[in-house]
């Protein structure tokens, strides 16, 4: 949902001030309104009563865009609250007559229904790019970069007749709907109200978290959603399997789909020196199958992996010890073997099943502290899930391995080699994080990759894939206690190769600060790079993990600086043109262990990366100084509760965040807590806890300039 104030200038109706708390721009009357983000702000602070509104409710992510529709001025009164509903929302109820266009008046005017279509002129309605909708019929430049069927229903949606019937609860008369002394907030809230209430008559539910912020009621939308999460509890279940696998299965039976998540507690972070990337090249292989799925003889084919193996061991020796005549024989003996092997094998069988079988959004990811499957599926295909899932844990086959190797050394180039800032951020990384795992590049180094064979795969996943280690949610129309038989099923009998055993308890979340745990160098190396580039400003304060106590603090701390446009950084140094960009990461490279709070800028021409770096230095001290008002908090805790609520929405963002709190903090139900403890974050905590993040011995520094030769 996303809501648009429009106040009409006195001096000029053609001219407006399109306010999004807390910063305004002018804009013209055919413009364009773009989406802004957090306008959900603007109902949260009080002002004095205008006397012309226009509220534009587009329930689509798709009209909160470029394609986005901008009504204004739809009456002679030029005062409506107005809610749109789009051809989008049509389209999934299309045995009901149209839906129309509600009308609702600003404080002080008259209540006015009336339809799209119904005798507006041109210049009464925009939509998109500086065009308009005349007598039902979209205008040659509306219709660019508009499908043509998003411009066939937006073209039947202009053609609604007017009809009061559609309408007849609100009446014909002309009702005071709002006394004129109603100030913006009140106006907003009294005026969205009906607006809900005809949508909901014409069978449209608006989402909590729209909701919260539709109305901007505090109090009551708390109370929504302290509801909404309730039965969250409700719905969710646990349990874990005798040989310690856990999970959590979230019923949702809105849809026959069902989002599926593997959580495996192990990262970059876990390798050892000299065997970088390893963990992300057994993501990779994870989907190349099983003695069943991938092969067309897995007897034949285990054979010639194994001779594949000793010959590439033979060369890696071959190779070190300089012998190149040995080099040239291994390297055409593996180049057959490994042609053989090919011929035995099924690409992408793994993937293809799942997806002949309606299996979306199949895909994985590794970061330094963990690696996560996942897929959405048919709620019926969850036991063929099962089944592979298992099958690639329990007894999987790395074949095309040295392939796949490849692959990866062709990603690294994409994102690392070819990359001036891949080049750099890899740089600042190791830097800051000198002889740690969160120094090392996820994707790895070049030379440990090249003395990886299947002995080091085989090893390091016995090592720390065990049913201990992995963690599953499952969310969507399911029974959890199928899920269980399942899960029982296929993943009962896993006993694992390793004794590994979890790490993390419960206990350890939020039980200490973690600022002791930094270490502070009176003299950090700042990282200084010529690249065929853009200028670039990088900097990093040490901060402690993402289980310290301070955790809440430092991500209310992140809101406040760089979480939208009533941001400190967007109003002081985006608006003003003191920077290009400015933006901040809460976390990096990780979250498990102390990290960084990341900060990068790009300066505007003329000027230096030495220049934005004063300017953010300047922003910084003023928050660690100078305590922040009540009042600037409230925005940043409701958009934590508005990301909450929205996340409900998402069977595939539910599953990995169920997973994710599950796996690392020992109870999935701390997501919940840990919105609440963003919400009791007071403006003495941020103030102290930025006066700890903010100070000079706790930087490191990195500065890009423009070259026309890559050099360091």
């Amino acid at each position: 949902m996303v809501l648009y104030y429009w106040e009409a200038a006195p001096s000029a109706a053609a001219a407006g001030t399109l306010l999004c708390a807390p910063t305004t721009a002018s804009v013209s009357k055919d413009a364009s309104l773009v989406n802004r983000n957090k306008l959900g702000h603007l109902l949260s602070e009080a002002a004095p009563a205008v006397a012309h509104t226009l509220l534009v409710c587009a329930p689509t992510a798709a009209w909160s865009t470029s394609k986005a529709a901008s009504l204004v001025n739809c009456s002679k009164r030029r005062s409506p609250l107005l809610s749109v509903i789009p051809a989008t929302w049509r389209r999934r109820r299309r045995r009901r007559s149209p839906p129309s266009f509600l009308l609702l008046p600003a404080a002080g005017a008259n209540l006015h229904c009336g339809f799209l279509g119904g005798g507006l002129s041109r210049s009464q309605v925009v939509v998109g790019p500086s065009s308009g909708i005349a007598n039902g019929a979209l205008s040659e430049e509306t219709a660019v970069g508009v499908e043509k069927e998003e411009k066939e229903e937006l073209e039947e949606n202009c053609r609604l007749e007017t009809s009061s019937e559609r309408l007849g609860w609100l009446g014909g008369g002309e009702t005071d709907l709002l006394a004129s002394k109603s100030g913006r907030r009140e106006a907003l809230v009294l005026g969205v109200l009906p607006a809900a209430a005809a949508l909901a008559c014409l069978g449209w539910c608006p989402h909590p978290a729209q909701a919260l912020i539709q109305t901007g009621r505090e109090k009551e939308a708390a109370k929504a959603a302290g509801v909404a999460l309730e039965a969250l509890k409700r719905r969710v279940s646990t349990f874990t399997l005798r040989n310690g696998m856990r999970w959590i299965v979230l019923q949702r039976h809105n849809a026959p789909v069902v989002a599926c998540h593997t959580y495996a507690d192990v990262g970059a972070a876990n390798e050892v020196t000299g065997v970088t990337g390893i963990a992300h090249l057994l993501e990779h292989l994870a989907f190349k199958g099983t003695k069943i799925v991938g092969t067309k003889d897995a007897a034949k084919e285990a054979t010639l992996l194994e001779q594949l193996d000793d010959v590439f061991y033979a060369l890696r020796d071959a190779k070190q010890a300089g012998r190149k005549w040995d080099v040239d024989q291994l390297s055409k003996k593996f180049t057959n073997l490994q042609a053989m092997a090919a011929q035995l094998s099924i690409p992408n069988e793994y993937g293809a099943l799942l997806s002949r079988q309606g299996g979306v959004g199949l895909n994985a990811q590794t970061s330094q502290d963990e690696t996560e499957y996942f897929v959405s599926l048919p709620a019926n295909k969850l036991e063929l899930w099962m089944a592979l899932e298992s099958g690639r844990f329990i007894a999987p086959v790395f074949r095309e391995l040295y392939s796949e190797k490849e692959v990866v050394k062709e990603e690294r180039r994409l994102r690392v080699e070819n990359t001036p800032f891949g080049k750099f951020t890899e740089a600042f990384t190791e830097t800051a994080f000198p002889d740690q795992p969160y120094g090392r590049p996820i994707i790895g180094y070049p030379t440990d990759f090249e003395l990886i064979g299947r002995r080091e795969v085989t090893s390091f996943f016995q090592q720390h894939y065990s049913p201990t280690s992995l963690t599953c949610a499952v969310v969507g129309d399911v029974d959890p206690t199928e899920v269980e038989r399942l899960a029982s099923r296929y993943f009962g009998q896993w006993e694992g190769a390793s004794d590994k055993k979890r790490v993390i308890v419960p206990a350890a979340w939020r039980n200490q600060n973690g600022w002791d745990q930094i270490v502070h160098l009176s003299n950090r190396p700042i990282v200084e790079m010529h690249l065929p580039a853009q200028p670039l400003y990088m900097e990093g304060y040490y901060r402690p993990p993402a289980s310290s106590t301070d955790a809440p603090t430092i991500s209310v701390l992140n809101e406040l600086l760089t979480g939208g446009r009533g941001s400190r950084f967007y109003k002081n140094i985006i608006v003003p043109g003191k920077a290009l960009s400015a933006e901040a990461i809460e976390t990096f490279p990780g979250e498990k262990q102390p990290c960084l709070f990341l900060l990068y800028a790009y300066p505007p021409s003329g000027t230096s990366t030495s220049y934005v770096a004063g300017v953010l230095h300047q922003e910084l001290e003023k928050i660690a100084s100078n305590q922040v008002s009540s009042d600037e908090l409230v925005p940043v805790k409701k958009a934590a509760r508005v990301g909450l609520l929205e996340a409900l929405g998402n069977n595939q963002g539910m599953a990995k965040l169920l997973c994710q709190y599950e796996a690392t903090t020992g109870d999935w139900a701390n997501l919940l807590t840990d919105s609440a403890a963003v919400e009791e974050v007071s403006p003495a905590q941020v103030q102290s806890c930025a006066s700890l993040l903010f100070q000079q011995d706790n930087r490191i520094m990195g500065h890009v300039e423009t070259s026309l030769s890559s050099s360091t």
